[in-house]
Protein backbone atom coordinates (compact mmCIF):
# COMPACT_ATOMS: atom_id res chain seq x y z
CA UNK A 1 0.00 0.00 0.00
CA UNK A 2 1.32 3.40 -0.47
CA UNK A 3 0.71 7.15 0.31
CA UNK A 4 0.74 10.47 -1.76
CA UNK A 5 -0.62 13.47 0.16
CA UNK A 6 -4.13 13.87 -0.47
CA UNK A 7 -5.56 15.62 -3.49
CA UNK A 8 -3.18 14.73 -6.11
CA UNK A 9 -4.52 12.80 -8.04
CA UNK A 10 -5.86 15.46 -10.98
CA UNK A 11 -3.52 15.72 -13.38
CA UNK A 12 -4.90 19.62 -13.40
CA UNK A 13 -3.82 20.87 -10.03
CA UNK A 14 -1.61 23.72 -10.59
CA UNK A 15 -0.02 23.19 -7.01
CA UNK A 16 1.50 19.77 -7.16
CA UNK A 17 1.51 16.87 -5.38
CA UNK A 18 3.86 18.37 -2.42
CA UNK A 19 2.12 21.82 -2.57
CA UNK A 20 0.62 22.58 0.98
CA UNK A 21 -3.05 21.58 1.89
CA UNK A 22 -4.02 24.92 2.30
CA UNK A 23 -3.36 25.89 -1.77
CA UNK A 24 -4.68 22.69 -3.01
CA UNK A 25 -8.25 23.04 -5.19
CA UNK A 26 -10.79 20.84 -3.97
CA UNK A 27 -10.97 16.94 -5.48
CA UNK A 28 -13.92 17.04 -8.23
CA UNK A 29 -16.47 14.76 -8.51
CA UNK A 30 -16.02 11.59 -10.52
CA UNK A 31 -17.04 10.93 -13.78
CA UNK A 32 -18.00 7.55 -14.99
CA UNK A 33 -14.89 5.98 -16.71
CA UNK A 34 -11.90 8.56 -15.89
CA UNK A 35 -10.35 6.00 -13.27
CA UNK A 36 -9.97 2.58 -12.61
CA UNK A 37 -10.44 0.57 -9.31
CA UNK A 38 -7.78 -2.55 -8.66
CA UNK A 39 -8.71 -2.91 -5.05
CA UNK A 40 -10.62 -5.91 -3.88
CA UNK A 41 -12.01 -4.14 -0.36
CA UNK A 42 -11.70 -0.43 1.35
CA UNK A 43 -8.85 -0.19 3.09
CA UNK A 44 -9.83 1.48 6.74
CA UNK A 45 -7.71 3.75 8.70
CA UNK A 46 -8.16 4.51 12.53
CA UNK A 47 -11.22 7.32 11.29
CA UNK A 48 -13.22 4.53 9.02
CA UNK A 49 -13.13 3.15 5.75
CA UNK A 50 -11.34 5.38 3.17
CA UNK A 51 -12.97 6.49 -0.01
CA UNK A 52 -11.85 6.44 -3.66
CA UNK A 53 -10.18 9.02 -5.00
CA UNK A 54 -11.62 10.01 -7.76
CA UNK A 55 -11.72 12.91 -10.25
CA UNK A 56 -10.30 13.73 -13.52
CA UNK A 57 -6.84 11.34 -14.06
CA UNK A 58 -4.21 11.63 -17.09
CA UNK A 59 -3.08 8.19 -18.42
CA UNK A 60 -0.32 7.79 -16.37
CA UNK A 61 -2.56 8.48 -13.17
CA UNK A 62 -4.65 5.76 -14.02
CA UNK A 63 -1.75 3.21 -15.50
CA UNK A 64 -0.29 4.16 -11.15
CA UNK A 65 -3.37 2.47 -9.57
CA UNK A 66 -6.35 3.03 -7.45
CA UNK A 67 -6.13 5.50 -4.67
CA UNK A 68 -7.97 5.86 -1.52
CA UNK A 69 -8.26 8.65 1.22
CA UNK A 70 -9.89 9.25 4.77
CA UNK A 71 -12.51 11.30 5.06
CA UNK A 72 -11.58 13.17 8.09
CA UNK A 73 -9.96 16.61 6.92
CA UNK A 74 -7.46 16.51 9.97
CA UNK A 75 -6.05 13.10 8.44
CA UNK A 76 -3.09 12.21 5.76
CA UNK A 77 -3.48 8.90 5.08
CA UNK A 78 -3.99 7.38 1.99
CA UNK A 79 -3.31 3.64 0.06
CA UNK A 80 -2.61 3.20 -3.44
CA UNK A 81 -3.73 -0.15 -4.98
CA UNK A 82 -0.85 -0.68 -7.64
CA UNK A 83 -2.24 -1.61 -11.12
CA UNK A 84 -1.53 -5.03 -12.57
CA UNK A 85 0.08 -2.70 -15.82
CA UNK A 86 2.32 -1.24 -13.32
CA UNK A 87 3.44 -4.39 -11.52
CA UNK A 88 4.39 -6.00 -14.59
CA UNK A 89 6.02 -3.57 -15.42
CA UNK A 90 8.29 -3.11 -12.18
CA UNK A 91 8.80 -6.79 -12.91
CA UNK A 92 9.95 -6.48 -16.52
CA UNK A 93 12.39 -3.73 -15.74
CA UNK A 94 13.66 -5.89 -13.36
CA UNK A 95 12.30 -4.45 -10.13
CA UNK A 96 9.65 -6.40 -8.76
CA UNK A 97 7.27 -4.96 -6.16
CA UNK A 98 8.76 -5.50 -2.80
CA UNK A 99 7.13 -5.77 0.94
CA UNK A 100 5.29 -2.79 1.96
CA UNK A 101 6.83 0.11 4.03
CA UNK A 102 5.21 2.44 6.36
CA UNK A 103 6.10 5.79 7.05
CA UNK A 104 4.06 7.51 10.10
CA UNK A 105 4.49 10.32 12.42
CA UNK A 106 3.28 11.75 15.88
CA UNK A 107 5.15 13.83 17.77
CA UNK A 108 5.40 11.76 20.75
CA UNK A 109 7.51 9.30 18.50
CA UNK A 110 8.74 11.40 15.33
CA UNK A 111 8.62 9.95 11.82
CA UNK A 112 9.61 6.23 11.93
CA UNK A 113 9.76 3.78 8.58
CA UNK A 114 8.43 0.45 9.49
CA UNK A 115 8.39 -2.96 7.34
CA UNK A 116 11.71 -2.76 6.50
CA UNK A 117 14.27 -5.82 6.46
CA UNK A 118 18.09 -6.14 5.98
CA UNK A 119 19.09 -6.09 3.13
CA UNK A 120 15.91 -4.72 0.83
CA UNK A 121 17.73 -1.38 0.60
CA UNK A 122 15.62 1.31 2.15
CA UNK A 123 18.03 2.48 4.96
CA UNK A 124 20.21 3.50 1.56
CA UNK A 125 17.57 5.28 -0.14
CA UNK A 126 16.37 6.79 2.82
CA UNK A 127 19.64 8.00 4.47
CA UNK A 128 20.17 11.23 1.86
CA UNK A 129 16.62 12.18 3.93
CA UNK A 130 18.44 12.46 7.16
CA UNK A 131 16.94 9.00 7.85
CA UNK A 132 19.08 7.23 10.16
CA UNK A 133 18.82 3.47 11.89
CA UNK A 134 19.19 2.26 15.10
CA UNK A 135 18.81 -1.29 16.73
CA UNK A 136 16.19 -0.01 19.08
CA UNK A 137 14.19 2.28 17.28
CA UNK A 138 14.41 1.09 13.57
CA UNK A 139 14.43 3.71 10.53
CA UNK A 140 13.84 7.17 11.78
CA UNK A 141 14.09 10.69 10.65
CA UNK A 142 16.63 12.38 12.79
CA UNK A 143 15.34 15.28 15.09
CA UNK A 144 11.63 14.77 14.25
CA UNK A 145 10.51 14.14 17.88
CA UNK A 146 8.12 17.16 19.43
CA UNK A 147 8.02 19.08 15.84
CA UNK A 148 5.56 18.75 13.51
CA UNK A 149 6.15 16.61 10.65
CA UNK A 150 8.21 17.36 7.61
CA UNK A 151 6.10 17.04 5.17
CA UNK A 152 8.73 17.76 2.32
CA UNK A 153 11.37 15.15 3.36
CA UNK A 154 8.63 12.45 3.93
CA UNK A 155 7.27 13.31 0.72
CA UNK A 156 10.76 12.97 -1.07
CA UNK A 157 11.59 10.17 1.09
CA UNK A 158 8.30 8.21 -0.48
CA UNK A 159 8.87 8.95 -3.73
CA UNK A 160 12.52 7.71 -3.55
CA UNK A 161 11.51 4.10 -2.00
CA UNK A 162 8.53 3.72 -4.70
CA UNK A 163 10.89 4.64 -7.26
CA UNK A 164 12.36 1.48 -5.92
CA UNK A 165 9.33 -0.35 -6.42
CA UNK A 166 8.42 -0.34 -2.64
CA UNK A 167 4.68 0.43 -2.33
CA UNK A 168 4.51 2.89 0.53
CA UNK A 169 2.15 3.77 3.21
CA UNK A 170 2.14 7.59 5.15
CA UNK A 171 0.05 7.73 8.22
CA UNK A 172 0.34 11.18 10.25
CA UNK A 173 -1.13 12.10 13.03
CA UNK A 174 -0.26 15.42 14.24
CA UNK A 175 -2.92 15.47 17.42
CA UNK A 176 -0.36 12.98 19.57
CA UNK A 177 1.75 14.71 21.97
CA UNK A 178 3.40 14.63 24.96
CA UNK A 179 4.56 17.69 27.45
CA UNK A 180 7.33 19.35 27.57
CA UNK A 181 8.26 18.09 30.85
CA UNK A 182 8.17 14.54 29.67
CA UNK A 183 10.18 15.42 27.26
CA UNK A 184 12.87 16.85 28.83
CA UNK A 185 12.65 14.17 31.37
CA UNK A 186 13.30 11.66 28.32
CA UNK A 187 16.55 13.61 27.57
CA UNK A 188 17.94 13.98 30.54
CA UNK A 189 17.17 10.04 31.09
CA UNK A 190 19.37 9.51 27.38
CA UNK A 191 22.47 12.03 28.85
CA UNK A 192 22.50 9.81 31.81
CA UNK A 193 22.38 6.36 29.68
CA UNK A 194 25.28 8.26 27.11
CA UNK A 195 27.41 9.35 29.76
CA UNK A 196 27.58 5.95 31.40
CA UNK A 197 28.01 4.26 28.64
CA UNK A 198 30.87 6.48 27.19
CA UNK A 199 32.48 6.46 30.74
CA UNK A 200 32.78 2.73 30.47
CA UNK A 201 33.92 2.92 26.77
CA UNK A 202 36.78 5.08 27.87
CA UNK A 203 37.59 3.18 30.84
CA UNK A 204 37.75 -0.20 28.28
CA UNK A 205 39.98 1.78 25.84
CA UNK A 206 42.25 3.34 28.29
CA UNK A 207 42.55 -0.03 30.09
CA UNK A 208 43.78 -1.84 26.69
CA UNK A 209 45.74 1.45 25.87
CA UNK A 210 47.82 1.24 28.91
CA UNK A 211 48.67 -2.32 28.26
CA UNK A 212 49.23 -2.46 25.16
CA UNK A 213 51.68 0.35 25.57
CA UNK A 214 53.25 -1.52 28.75
CA UNK A 215 53.51 -4.65 26.18
CA UNK A 216 55.69 -2.61 23.85
CA UNK A 217 58.46 -1.23 26.47
CA UNK A 218 59.00 -4.71 27.42
CA UNK A 219 60.04 -5.53 24.58
CA UNK A 220 61.69 -2.76 23.63
CA UNK A 221 63.73 -2.70 26.91
CA UNK A 222 65.09 -6.11 26.55
CA UNK A 223 66.82 -4.55 23.52
CA UNK A 224 67.87 -1.30 25.29
CA UNK A 225 68.37 0.45 21.77
CA UNK A 226 70.95 -1.84 20.80
CA UNK A 227 70.80 -2.08 16.87
CA UNK A 228 70.24 -4.37 14.76
CA UNK A 229 73.11 -6.99 13.84
CA UNK A 230 72.32 -7.73 10.09
CA UNK A 231 74.38 -10.92 9.63
CA UNK A 232 73.93 -12.38 13.50
CA UNK A 233 71.28 -14.84 13.84
CA UNK A 234 69.53 -13.30 16.48
CA UNK A 235 68.47 -10.74 13.65
CA UNK A 236 64.84 -11.64 12.18
CA UNK A 237 63.94 -12.13 16.03
CA UNK A 238 64.86 -8.57 16.77
CA UNK A 239 63.00 -7.44 13.52
CA UNK A 240 60.00 -9.48 14.00
CA UNK A 241 60.27 -7.93 18.04
CA UNK A 242 60.64 -3.97 17.11
CA UNK A 243 57.53 -4.60 14.56
CA UNK A 244 55.61 -6.12 17.32
CA UNK A 245 56.87 -3.06 19.33
CA UNK A 246 55.30 -0.75 16.67
CA UNK A 247 52.49 -2.21 15.99
CA UNK A 248 51.26 -2.58 19.88
CA UNK A 249 52.48 1.19 20.12
CA UNK A 250 50.44 2.47 17.28
CA UNK A 251 47.41 0.31 18.14
CA UNK A 252 48.11 1.77 21.94
CA UNK A 253 47.68 5.48 20.60
CA UNK A 254 44.90 5.04 18.54
CA UNK A 255 42.56 3.49 21.52
CA UNK A 256 43.77 6.55 23.59
CA UNK A 257 42.62 8.91 21.21
CA UNK A 258 39.41 6.79 21.26
CA UNK A 259 39.71 6.74 25.27
CA UNK A 260 39.77 10.54 25.60
CA UNK A 261 37.07 11.17 23.12
CA UNK A 262 34.95 8.87 25.33
CA UNK A 263 35.83 10.57 28.08
CA UNK A 264 35.29 13.90 26.76
CA UNK A 265 31.54 12.96 25.53
CA UNK A 266 31.05 11.19 28.82
CA UNK A 267 31.49 14.75 30.86
CA UNK A 268 29.26 16.75 28.24
CA UNK A 269 26.67 14.08 28.55
CA UNK A 270 27.55 14.67 32.32
CA UNK A 271 27.04 18.33 32.54
CA UNK A 272 24.09 18.16 29.60
CA UNK A 273 21.32 19.20 32.42
CA UNK A 274 23.52 21.89 33.69
CA UNK A 275 24.33 23.45 31.06
CA UNK A 276 20.84 23.35 29.75
CA UNK A 277 19.31 24.75 32.69
CA UNK A 278 21.92 27.67 32.84
CA UNK A 279 19.62 30.82 33.56
CA UNK A 280 21.91 32.85 30.90
CA UNK A 281 21.51 30.57 27.72
CA UNK A 282 17.47 29.45 29.59
CA UNK A 283 16.69 33.57 28.87
CA UNK A 284 18.20 33.41 25.70
CA UNK A 285 16.48 30.33 25.15
CA UNK A 286 13.40 32.01 26.37
CA UNK A 287 13.56 35.11 24.03
CA UNK A 288 13.60 32.75 20.69
CA UNK A 289 10.21 30.81 22.49
CA UNK A 290 8.59 33.80 22.57
CA UNK A 291 9.51 35.24 19.24
CA UNK A 292 8.40 31.67 17.96
CA UNK A 293 5.10 32.21 19.60
CA UNK A 294 3.78 35.56 18.43
CA UNK A 295 5.26 34.64 14.76
CA UNK A 296 2.38 31.39 15.44
CA UNK A 297 -0.21 33.72 16.54
CA UNK A 298 -0.04 35.96 13.39
CA UNK A 299 -0.22 33.30 11.49
CA UNK A 300 -3.36 31.84 12.97
CA UNK A 301 -4.70 35.73 12.37
CA UNK A 302 -3.92 35.57 8.89
CA UNK A 303 -5.38 31.91 8.66
CA UNK A 304 -8.78 33.19 9.87
CA UNK A 305 -8.73 36.34 7.60
CA UNK A 306 -7.64 34.54 4.23
CA UNK A 307 -10.79 32.03 4.85
CA UNK A 308 -13.24 34.85 6.24
CA UNK A 309 -11.94 36.67 2.33
CA UNK A 310 -12.78 33.07 0.79
CA UNK A 311 -9.28 32.22 -0.22
CA UNK A 312 -9.22 29.10 1.90
CA UNK A 313 -11.36 26.17 1.57
CA UNK A 314 -13.06 25.10 5.04
CA UNK A 315 -11.12 21.72 4.39
CA UNK A 316 -7.41 24.04 3.96
CA UNK A 317 -8.92 26.09 7.03
CA UNK A 318 -9.12 23.24 9.45
CA UNK A 319 -6.13 21.28 8.63
CA UNK A 320 -4.04 24.71 9.05
CA UNK A 321 -5.50 26.03 12.35
CA UNK A 322 -5.18 22.38 13.68
CA UNK A 323 -1.49 22.31 12.45
CA UNK A 324 -1.09 25.93 14.15
CA UNK A 325 -2.76 24.84 17.04
CA UNK A 326 -0.28 22.16 18.28
CA UNK A 327 2.92 24.31 17.28
CA UNK A 328 0.92 27.04 19.70
CA UNK A 329 0.61 24.50 22.51
CA UNK A 330 4.11 23.31 22.20
CA UNK A 331 5.45 26.58 22.75
CA UNK A 332 3.26 27.69 25.40
CA UNK A 333 4.01 24.44 27.19
CA UNK A 334 7.63 24.60 26.47
CA UNK A 335 7.67 28.40 27.41
CA UNK A 336 6.27 27.88 30.88
CA UNK A 337 8.66 25.61 31.78
CA UNK A 338 11.34 27.17 30.63
CA UNK A 339 9.95 30.12 33.01
CA UNK A 340 9.45 28.03 36.23
CA UNK A 341 13.23 26.93 35.35
CA UNK A 342 14.16 30.72 36.14
CA UNK A 343 11.76 31.27 38.86
CA UNK A 344 13.38 28.33 40.84
CA UNK A 345 16.95 29.90 40.34
CA UNK A 346 16.05 33.48 41.31
CA UNK A 347 14.40 31.25 44.48
CA UNK A 348 17.84 29.81 44.77
CA UNK A 349 19.82 32.98 45.00
CA UNK A 350 20.71 33.35 41.34
CA UNK A 351 21.20 36.90 40.15
CA UNK A 352 19.43 37.82 36.97
CA UNK A 353 20.49 41.40 35.03
CA UNK A 354 18.29 43.98 34.09
CA UNK A 355 18.20 47.84 33.22
CA UNK A 356 17.48 48.51 36.66
CA UNK A 357 20.82 47.32 37.98
CA UNK A 358 22.90 49.72 35.78
CA UNK A 359 23.66 53.83 35.73
CA UNK A 360 26.21 55.30 32.95
CA UNK A 361 29.28 54.76 34.74
CA UNK A 362 28.88 52.23 36.22
CA UNK A 363 31.12 48.91 35.56
CA UNK A 364 29.72 45.51 34.04
CA UNK A 365 31.32 42.31 34.99
CA UNK A 366 31.70 39.98 31.15
CA UNK A 367 34.40 36.84 32.02
CA UNK A 368 37.04 38.31 33.25
CA UNK A 369 36.91 41.51 32.30
CA UNK A 370 35.09 44.81 33.69
CA UNK A 371 33.64 47.02 31.18
CA UNK A 372 32.50 50.81 31.55
CA UNK A 373 28.36 51.43 30.81
CA UNK A 374 28.01 54.02 28.31
CA UNK A 375 24.16 53.37 27.91
CA UNK A 376 21.54 51.65 29.51
CA UNK A 377 19.30 49.91 27.41
CA UNK A 378 15.77 48.02 27.24
CA UNK A 379 18.07 44.51 26.62
CA UNK A 380 21.70 45.53 26.47
CA UNK A 381 24.50 47.95 27.95
CA UNK A 382 26.26 49.93 26.17
CA UNK A 383 30.30 49.37 26.58
CA UNK A 384 33.62 49.85 24.91
CA UNK A 385 33.75 48.12 21.67
CA UNK A 386 36.55 46.34 20.46
CA UNK A 387 38.99 43.13 21.41
CA UNK A 388 40.57 44.77 24.32
CA UNK A 389 43.19 42.90 26.72
CA UNK A 390 43.12 44.80 29.40
CA UNK A 391 41.04 43.86 32.55
CA UNK A 392 39.51 46.88 32.89
CA UNK A 393 38.04 48.76 30.38
CA UNK A 394 36.82 52.44 30.69
CA UNK A 395 36.09 55.48 28.32
CA UNK A 396 39.65 57.03 29.54
CA UNK A 397 42.02 53.52 28.47
CA UNK A 398 39.47 52.77 25.55
CA UNK A 399 42.13 51.61 22.30
CA UNK A 400 38.59 52.07 20.04
CA UNK A 401 36.24 54.47 19.23
CA UNK A 402 33.28 52.40 18.21
CA UNK A 403 30.79 50.74 20.69
CA UNK A 404 29.45 47.56 21.33
CA UNK A 405 26.38 46.07 22.92
CA UNK A 406 26.58 43.15 25.89
CA UNK A 407 23.19 41.51 26.56
CA UNK A 408 22.13 41.29 30.32
CA UNK A 409 22.38 37.57 29.89
CA UNK A 410 25.72 37.45 29.78
CA UNK A 411 26.56 39.93 32.65
CA UNK A 412 28.15 38.57 35.65
CA UNK A 413 28.57 41.31 37.89
CA UNK A 414 28.42 44.89 38.92
CA UNK A 415 30.46 47.50 40.49
CA UNK A 416 29.11 50.79 40.91
CA UNK A 417 31.21 53.92 39.77
CA UNK A 418 32.28 55.14 43.69
CA UNK A 419 33.35 51.30 44.08
CA UNK A 420 35.62 51.55 40.70
CA UNK A 421 37.16 54.71 41.76
CA UNK A 422 37.95 53.41 45.04
CA UNK A 423 39.77 50.17 43.66
CA UNK A 424 41.49 52.52 41.19
CA UNK A 425 42.97 54.35 43.79
CA UNK A 426 43.53 51.62 45.70
CA UNK A 427 45.65 49.82 42.72
CA UNK A 428 47.41 53.03 41.94
CA UNK A 429 48.88 53.22 45.64
CA UNK A 430 49.66 49.65 45.86
CA UNK A 431 51.22 50.13 42.65
CA UNK A 432 53.35 53.35 43.44
CA UNK A 433 54.43 51.33 46.92
CA UNK A 434 55.62 48.68 45.04
CA UNK A 435 57.73 51.16 42.55
CA UNK A 436 58.98 52.70 45.72
CA UNK A 437 60.29 49.11 47.32
CA UNK A 438 61.70 48.69 44.05
CA UNK A 439 63.96 51.71 43.97
CA UNK A 440 65.16 51.43 47.49
CA UNK A 441 66.02 48.14 47.03
CA UNK A 442 68.20 49.08 43.66
CA UNK A 443 69.92 51.86 45.42
CA UNK A 444 70.66 49.06 48.45
CA UNK A 445 72.54 46.84 45.70
CA UNK A 446 74.25 49.62 43.76
CA UNK A 447 75.26 51.00 47.55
Amino acid sequence: MEHEPRGCTSAALPTGPNAPRESRTPIPAPREGTYVTDATSTPECRHGPMTLHTGDQSPAQRFTGTWYTCTDPTCWSSVLYPSAELVADLEAQGRPAKAPLTITHTRTEGTLVSGSVKGDGAYELLRPFRFRASPSIGIYLRGSRDRRADLYLISQAADALREAGHQVTVEIDETQRRTFAEAEEDRADRAAGRAEYFGARAERFQTSSDAKWERGREITRGYAGEPVKVDHYSANRHMRDLERAHRLFGQSAQEQAEADRCADRAVTAEHYEQHRRNPGATLRRLERLQADRRRVERQQARTVEDAEAGKLTVEALVATLIRLDADHADLCDEIGDWERVIAQAEAEGVKLWGPGDFEPGDFVRSGSRLLEVLRVNKKTVTVPGGPEAGPIVSKANRRYSFNGKLPYDKVTGRVSAEEMRTLLSEEQEKAAQDGNTAAREQEQRNA
